[in-house]
């Protein structure tokens, strides 16, 4: 894939916001049909190019001659949208335990909160990665401890001490949200 953007590196390497806005207007309707193709929403397609585009002006200092651009922004644009997705998996079955269909999650305070699913997903973030890994085959994959176990080879105890652990530092974390703990 050619980069069309690299005579602009140097240019925008140095902070040179017009050679930035010509890029941006290069690409930004291309990686807005790239987001939208993946999220199917507009106004979010259009936030994750922003953040692309962003994430390239404070790492400008960063670029080099050999720099692709494009390359980059499709990619940031690609994981972005999949780490959209898999947010909105999170907020998907958080909204179908909190109406009662797992009791072994603590009750909602009213209605739902519209900044629990950003705070979830922050918090999600935070578990260590082998038992965020867990804690996501669990309650997001919706598999069972002895598969779980089965797919990681280790033992149904440690994946339930591990599913526990998640849920408690969640709790933890989300306290503000819930009526009790």
């Amino acid at each position: 894939m050619s980069d069309l953007t690299q005579p602009y590196n140097r240019l925008i390497r140095t902070g040179d916001t017009k050679a930035f806005q010509q890029v941006f207007e290069l690409l930004y309707t291309p990686l807005h049909a790239y987001a939208f193709s993946f999220v199917a929403n507009s106004e979010v397609a259009e936030e994750l190019v922003q953040e692309s585009f962003l994430m390239i002006w404070y790492h400008r200092g960063k670029i080099d001659e050999e720099f692709n651009m494009k390359a980059y922004l499709y990619k940031s644009v690609h994981n972005q949208a999949l780490n959209h997705l898999r947010h909105q998996k999170i907020v998907l079955k958080h909204k179908e335990q909190a109406h009662g269909s797992d009791s072994s999650y603590t009750e909602w305070h009213g209605e739902p909160n519209p900044f629990l699913s950003k705070a979830l997903y922050e918090a999600i973030e935070q578990l260590p990665e082998r038992s965020r890994l867990i804690f996501e085959m669990s309650r997001l994959d919706g598999l069972r401890h002895r598969e779980i176990a089965e797919k990681l080879n280790i033992s149904e105890k440690t994946v339930e001490v591990q599913v526990r652990k998640a849920r408690l530092f969640l709790q933890k974390k989300l306290k503000r949200f819930y009526k009790e703990l």
